[in-house]
C-alpha cells in the first residue's frame, strides 16, 4: 500500500525546492521562464527564416510538432528523420537542447545553456555522457544555434 501523504509531503518540500532556486535567479535579476519564452520566440523566428531558404532550394522545412504530455517543452522536426526539443529546468537554471535522430529516435547531440553561471550545478556527467555546456548566451543566439544545429544535425 503506498501512503500517498509521504509522497505529498516529498511533492511539496520539490516545490519549494524550486522554488527556491527559482528566486535565487530572480535576486540576480534573471526569471528563467521568462528567458525560456524568449529562447521559443526567437526559435519559431529563426525557424521562419531557414524555412524560407530550404524551400527556395526544395528541401524539406523545419516544423514544430506539439506532443501531449510535453506541455512548455518546444518540439521541432526538420524532415522525417530528426526531432529537436528545448526545454527549461528551472531548479538548474538552465535550458536544453536535444537532437534525436536514426536508428530508433536515439540521442545524437546535446547542449545546456545557462541562464546564469552562478546557477549552473556543474558535476561530472555520467560515463559515455557527452554534453556541451554554455555561459552567458542571448536568447537569441541560443535560437539561432538550435536551428542551425537541427539543420546539421548536430551541435557544433
Amino acid at each position: 500500500m503506498t501512503d500517498y501523504g509521504v509522497l505529498a509531503d516529498r511533492l511539496s518540500s520539490s516545490v519549494r525546492a524550486g522554488s527556491s532556486a527559482r528566486k535565487r535567479l530572480a535576486r540576480n535579476g534573471i526569471d528563467p521562464a521568462a528567458f525560456y519564452e524568449s529562447v521559443k520566440t526567437n526559435v519559431e523566428e529563426e525557424v521562419g527564416k531557414a524555412n524560407e531558404e530550404l524551400r527556395k532550394r526544395g528541401l524539406s522545412t523545419i516544423e514544430r510538432i506539439f506532443i501531449p504530455g510535453f506541455l512548455g517543452r518546444l518540439s521541432l522536426t526538420f524532415g522525417t528523420a530528426l526531432l529537436c526539443s528545448v526545454e527549461l529546468n528551472e531548479s538548474k537554471g538552465r535550458v536544453r537542447a536535444m537532437i534525436f535522430g536514426p536508428p530508433n529516435r536515439c540521442e545524437i547531440s546535446r547542449k545546456d545553456y545557462f541562464v546564469n553561471p552562478e546557477a549552473a550545478h556543474l558535476r561530472g556527467s555520467p560515463i559515455g555522457e557527452t554534453k556541451k555546456v554554455t555561459f552567458g548566451y542571448s536568447p537569441d543566439r541560443i535560437a539561432v544555434e538550435i536551428v542551425s544545429a537541427l539543420m546539421m544535425g548536430e551541435f557544433a
